[in-house]
């Protein structure tokens, strides 16, 4: 037998496993960077992207570099539906990382579930991945709306808030919101005295809260995300309604901020702690993590991070760090991400078990008001 004829199987096989070390590992995003909820996912898709830089310069997942393919669903339900599809059959993702928007989120959950692959959506509305949907495969990454408003009504119940009034946006994430608020008010001494819905596209909420200002309430509830937030601000300070005046975290934005100008100033929001890592003890878990994706990203993008930014971050960085334990196996990805326990994120410290797909602890929440344009600790 040659010397070729011994060295070729060798040198093939050598060859094979040079080309498979430089395979990458291909997880799917279905973050929306333009439409409605695109000042949510651009800053998703900026913070996924920073996470797979990061996670790369260290030399990768068992040596091959973790690839993010992201596919622009632009909010629709429709076209979540299909980018999903496309990534999970064409482009042989082991993982997805998912919309900001809670509706996409609901509607994708059929088709993730079918193809027996783990997502780690970016909507805040918990029924996500409650029953009575099978929703094996479905984790949460952002704060959800029970964990926050827990926070939000233990405020009204030091302040002596008795009665409460509600604006919710008509969408999956603010009647969400207001199902839970409903279920969960009176284990906090609150009556609802006053519930009023807008629609996505409405550029004056003055006639809904005319209606909840008559019914004098102690406090009163913003639920909802996008621009609709900031023009409820203005209308409320328009009205003169001098009652504290509650958001849901969504308003955690910069983009809000911007818009609401003034009028949110005082208001209060449960949120994240990534506009206050000044003001957090240095034996806060989570202080470190935040001051160097706060840093890393500022170096990258030229401007600080939106919470929405560390949301898709702390998905990728959970979704990588199952691979790492369990193989690019899409199930056993699943089994990993489940069996995570405090993993210390920039948006929470996470554990999740099989009963518990939300992942986030309810001492990652804090609640801000805004002073002069600025986030800060509410006093």
């Amino acid at each position: 037998m040659s010397i070729r004829t011994i060295l070729a199987p060798l040198l093939f096989a050598a060859t094979l496993s040079a080309a498979q070390a430089q395979e990458t590992i291909k997880i799917g995003g279905l973050l929306e960077t333009s439409g409605p909820i695109a000042s949510l996912g651009q800053p998703g898709l900026d913070g996924a992207m920073l996470a797979v830089e990061q996670i790369n310069a260290k030399g990768g997942i068992g040596g091959r570099k973790l690839e993010l393919i992201n596919l622009n669903t632009e909010g629709d339900n429709t076209k979540t539906v299909t980018a999903a599809k496309r990534l999970l059959e064409q482009n042989d993702v082991v993982a997805l990382v998912g919309p900001m928007n809670s509706g996409s989120s609901y509607a994708v959950i059929d088709t993730v579930q079918r193809a027996s692959t783990a997502i780690i959506s970016n909507g805040g509305s918990r029924g996500i991945v409650l029953p009575p949907q099978d929703k094996k495969w479905i984790f949460l990454a952002p704060l959800t709306d029970v964990l926050v408003q827990s926070v939000m009504m233990n405020d009204m119940k030091r302040r002596g808030v008795k009665n409460v009034a509600l604006l919710n946006a008509d969408s999956p994430f603010g009647t969400s919101g207001r199902e839970q608020l409903e279920k969960n008010a009176a284990s906090f001494g609150l009556t609802i005295v006053a519930q009023q819905a807008y629609g996505n596209d409405d550029k004056d909420m003055t006639p809904q809260l005319t209606k909840i200002r008559s019914a004098n309430p102690d406090a009163v509830i913003v639920w909802a995300t996008g621009p609709g937030q900031a023009i409820a601000v203005k209308n409320y300070r328009q009205l003169g309604i001098s009652a504290p005046l509650y958001l849901s975290h969504a308003a955690n934005d910069f983009n809000f901020l911007r818009l609401a100008g003034g009028s949110a100033d005082d208001i209060l929001i449960p949120s994240s702690k990534i506009y206050v890592i000044d003001s957090l003890k240095d034996s806060d878990p989570q202080k470190q993590a935040l001051s160097s994706f706060v840093r890393d990203y500022q170096a990258k993008y030229g401007k600080p991070p939106a919470t929405f930014a560390g949301n898709a971050y702390d998905a990728v960085n959970m979704i990588a760090e199952a691979i790492k334990k369990a193989g690019p196996d899409r199930a056993k990805i699943r089994d990993a991400i489940e069996g995570l326990k405090d993993h210390v994120g920039v948006t929470a410290v996470y554990s999740y078990a099989p009963d518990d797909h939300f992942g986030a602890k309810a001492d990652s929440v804090v609640l801000l008001t805004v002073k002069d344009g600025k986030f800060a600790l509410a006093q």
